[in-house]
């Protein structure tokens, strides 16, 4: 059976003058990429793991300071993958795709009857990850009544769900990530330096993409390969030119932009799945959305392209503000979140994810 953008997966060698996917990455995608998730084995990734397993030992809270895109969730899951909490839950939660409104529920859940539309008891974020890890991205964006109760509940292990008297022992680790420079947002009054100085207690640094350029062409084998296995497009290698493109791009957006401008270039690529340079578009962080070739695709292959470019520029327009990025695009956030998981669109981490 054809997938729906009518094209099938190619397993044959690229021909001259073209660089097979498999030879993006002879040695695969790097020594971390099965136990940590992380693709490539540049120094500066090798030193990110090595810090990453002598961190993972601790309880203590773990501040992932890194540019937006660069993988900051992705460590924060191989520090409990490697924890002793890995059995236990790794729950997400991103500050910058809920409304403010809406954030203190999440976290710390509600009783029945606490505001109106809450018909039942609710356990908050807290008490789901109790044992486990929870992630906080984004932390910076938190409001300061939310930064007020999360200091409460690191320095008390005790959380109330909202409307409710009676308080519950939670044993979480947190794992927080902000694109943000909270030394600076603290000295300025804009975050807690109370909570500041409780969540910098061990702290790792993710390199930017354009610090660790060796790892690209890894990256971009992994990036086509899924392609290759879930959409089923005909992805057998690039130019040199458009791989010497890649490698000279300093990647603002980091790996998410990669993996952004090599999902269009897949669909822009001839029908014999060879990316050339013209095909990463004149502006490798994408100018705006690309039309599918005609000979590419079936009409509906096309129309659903287009349909998640124009859904991945809102999503980096807005920093990967889901609910931004649905009122640019003139929908509801759970129309934008059921679009982008039909589509296959990845987004910034979200607690629905």
């Amino acid at each position: 059976m054809q997938p729906e953008h009518g094209v099938t997966v190619a397993l044959e060698p690229a021909s001259p003058g073209v660089i097979a996917v498999t030879d993006l990455a002879p040695s695969g995608a790097g020594p971390h990429a099965e136990t940590l998730g992380l693709v490539g084995e540049s120094a500066a990734l090798r030193d990110l793991c090595s810090r990453i397993a002598a961190h993972a030992k601790s309880s203590a809270t773990v501040l992932i300071r890194g540019e937006t895109g660069s993988g900051k969730e992705l460590v924060a899951r191989a520090i409990h993958r490697l924890s002793p909490r890995v059995s236990r839950a790794f729950v997400p939660h991103n500050f910058a795709s809920i409304p403010d409104t809406l954030v203190e529920s999440e976290l710390f859940g509600h009783a029945r009857g606490a505001f109106t539309g809450a018909h039942a008891d609710r356990p908050g974020l807290f008490e789901v990850a109790d044992g486990g890890t929870l992630f906080l991205d984004e932390i910076g964006d938190a409001s300061a009544s939310v930064q007020s109760r999360l200091l409460r509940v690191i320095q008390e292990g005790e959380v109330r769900r909202l409307g409710d008297g009676r308080t519950r022992r939670v044993d979480v680790r947190i794992v927080a990530a902000t694109h943000r420079d909270l030394a600076a947002e603290s000295r300025a009054g804009r975050f807690r330096a109370d909570l500041f100085y409780r969540l910098h207690v061990l702290a790792l640094d993710v390199p930017p993409l354009r610090h660790r350029r060796e790892d690209i062409p890894a990256l971009a084998a992994h990036v086509l390969e899924r392609l290759a296995r879930r959409d089923g497009l005909v992805i057998r290698g690039l130019r040199p030119e458009a791989l010497e493109r890649l490698r000279a791009h300093d990647w603002p957006g980091n790996v998410r932009e990669l993996e952004a401008a090599l999902t269009r270039a897949a669909y822009l690529a001839d029908p014999g799945g060879i990316i050339a340079a013209h095909d990463l578009g004149a502006d490798l962080g994408g100018a705006g959305p690309l039309l599918v070739r005609e000979r590419h695709a079936t009409l509906r292959g096309r129309t659903l392209a287009y349909e998640a470019e124009l859904i991945r520029t809102a999503l980096d327009a807005h920093r990967g503000n889901r609910s931004r990025a649905a009122r640019a695009l003139g929908l509801t956030r759970q129309g934008l979140w059921k679009k982008m998981r039909r589509l296959g669109v990845c987004g910034s981490a979200d607690p629905a994810d």
